[in-house]
């Protein structure tokens, strides 16, 4: 049997509902979740292109969850202000597997908390 091709529509639908499959419906995707499948494609890479960058623009829709169509002119705005080349972008996406399949470093900041010594304690 062959293996269906992904598209970045069922690309879309898959990381809309990642970690939550029983409440989404897969028609609209958070912020989070479209960070999430930008760093297991390897484009969020917290140098190129931040966190601070998606959700600035994100953000301009003034709500929490965007449909496909949103999420589209969201990422053509995220390629032209970052200088991406957008049918490239949008193949990585598209060719990155299902959510899951390559682990994914999301960044915990309190890494560096847990570990923090005071200027004090370092001096003698």
């Amino acid at each position: 049997m062959e293996e269906e091709q992904a598209t970045i529509e069922s690309q879309f639908f898959a990381f809309a509902k990642l970690f939550d499959s029983k409440n989404r419906t897969g028609l609209t995707i958070t912020l989070w979740n479209s960070d999430y499948w930008m760093r297991q494609a390897s484009l969020l890479d917290d140098r190129k292109l931040t966190m601070t960058d998606t959700g600035i623009l994100f953000n301009k829709f003034g709500k929490s969850e965007i449909d496909i169509n949103e999420w589209l002119t969201f990422v053509s705005e995220l390629c032209a202000r970052k200088e991406f080349n957008e049918e490239r972008f949008l193949e990585v996406l598209t060719n990155c597997g299902l959510p899951g399949e390559t682990p994914v470093e999301v960044p915990q900041y309190r890494k560096f908390f847990s570990t923090y010594k005071s200027k004090h304690a370092l001096v003698g």
